[in-house]
C-alpha cells in the first residue's frame, strides 16, 4: 500500500467580519480558547497539526498563554507564521482591499513585519518558526527571498487555481515545489494546500473553468449547472468550504495522480460559532469535525497515511525526490 503524507494546517488569527473593515483597533481572539478541545479531537484521529499564528493572537496575553500550553502539551504540532499586515508592527493602515495583500506592500515593510512576527513566535516556543503562510494568500519572489533570509524553510501561500485582482495562483496545482530558481540558502520549499477538480487533468479542467467564467458564458450559469450535475466541480480541501463527498472526490483524483501529500486547511475562527460565514452554530462546528474525520477515514482506507507537520512533510518530500522544480 502506497504512503501519502497528510498535513492539516490552521490559520490561527483574530475573528472578524471578512466582508467588513480590517480590525486594527478592537481585536478579538476568543476563538483561541477553543483550540485545546479541537487539538484533543485531532489527537484522537492521530493527526499532527500545523498552526500558522498571526500577530493578533501572539500579542493577546490570554491567547499567548494558551498557545504556549498547547505547544508544550502536544509535541507533534508546529507553529508557523501567518502575516496580517493590519495587525503586525510596523502596522500598515489598510485603506483598501489591495493593502491587505502583502504582495502589494513594499518589501522593506513586509520584511520588518516578518521579523516582528518571527521573533514573537520564537520567544513563545524557543524555536525559530520554519513555515509561513501569507494572510489572504499570495506570494512573490521578493517575499520568498525575505523568508529564506530569516530562516524559513517552507512557504504555503500559493492557493492553487485561484486568482483575483492582485495576484494569481491560477496556473499552480497542489504539487510541492522546489523553489530552486530563487537560489536562496536554504532552498525554500513550496507546499500548497490541496485543491483541484473532480476530474482530471486539472490543467484542462482549469482552462474550462476560466472559459466558463467569461461574460459570454457566465450569463448562462454553466458552471452552476455542471456543478449540480457533478460533472465539473472546483474543490478546495477545507472542511469550511467543501462537503465530505466533494473532498473525497478530490482526494481520489489526487491519489490517482500519485501526489505524495494531501494538505487540508481551515481557520481557527471557525471554531467559534458565529465568527465566520462557514460556522454559525454548534451543529456547523460539529459538522466541520465530521468532515475531517470522513476524509482521513477515506484516505486510510486507500493508502498508508502518515500525518506530519508541514515542515517535516516538506523536508521528507525533498529527501525522497518528490518535489517538482519550479522555475
Amino acid at each position: 500500500m502506497r504512503k501519502v503524507y497528510f498535513v492539516l494546517s490552521v490559520d490561527t488569527e483574530e475573528e472578524w467580519d471578512w466582508d467588513g473593515p480590517f480590525p486594527n483597533k478592537v481585536i478579538s481572539v476568543e476563538n483561541v480558547d477553543h483550540l485545546p478541545a479541537f487539538q484533543g479531537q485531532l489527537n484522537d484521529l492521530g493527526l499532527k497539526t500545523s498552526y500558522f499564528l498571526d500577530y493578533a493572537v501572539m500579542e493577546n496575553p490570554r491567547a499567548r498563554d494558551m498557545l504556549a500550553d498547547l505547544y508544550q502539551a502536544n509535541p507533534g504540532i508546529e507553529y508557523g507564521s501567518h502575516l496580517h499586515p493590519w495587525v503586525t508592527p510596523p502596522i500598515v493602515p489598510v485603506e483598501s482591499e489591495a493593502d491587505s495583500h502583502i504582495v502589494n506592500l513594499p518589501i522593506d515593510i513586509v520584511s520588518e513585519q516578518l521579523k516582528s512576527l518571527t521573533s514573537t513566535i520564537t520567544e513563545l516556543t524557543g524555536r525559530q518558526p520554519t513555515s509561513f503562510r501569507s494572510g489572504r494568500w499570495g506570494i512573490n519572489d521578493d517575499i520568498l527571498r525575505a523568508l529564506a533570509e530569516q530562516g524559513y524553510l517552507v512557504d504555503s501561500s500559493i492557493y492553487p487555481f485561484y486568482e483575483n485582482d492582485w495576484f494569481s495562483c491560477a496556473e499552480y496545482d497542489s504539487w510541492p515545489l522546489a523553489m530552486s530558481y530563487l537560489r536562496t540558502n536554504p532552498e525554500l520549499i513550496e507546499l500548497p494546500v490541496t485543491a483541484g477538480f473532480n476530474h482530471r487533468p486539472f490543467t484542462k479542467a482549469q482552462r474550462l473553468h476560466k472559459t466558463l467564467e467569461q461574460p459570454a458564458w457566465a450569463r448562462f450559469h454553466v458552471i452552476g449547472v455542471l456543478w449540480a450535475l457533478m460533472l465539473h466541480r472546483k474543490i478546495y480541501l477545507s472542511p469550511e468550504l467543501s462537503t465530505s463527498r466533494d473532498m473525497i472526490a478530490l482526494c481520489k483524483e489526487m491519489l490517482q495522480a500519485e501526489c505524495p501529500v494531501i494538505h487540508m486547511y481551515l481557520h481557527s475562527s471557525s471554531l467559534l460559532p458565529g465568527s465566520t460565514r462557514y460556522v454559525q452554530s454548534e451543529r456547523d462546528k460539529n459538522r466541520l469535525m465530521k468532515r475531517i474525520e470522513s476524509v482521513v477515514g477515506f484516505l486510510r482506507s486507500q493508502c498508508e497515511v502518515e500525518p506530519v507537520a508541514i515542515t517535516e512533510a516538506a523536508l521528507r518530500l525533498k529527501e525522497e525526490g518528490a518535489l517538482k522544480d519550479h522555475g
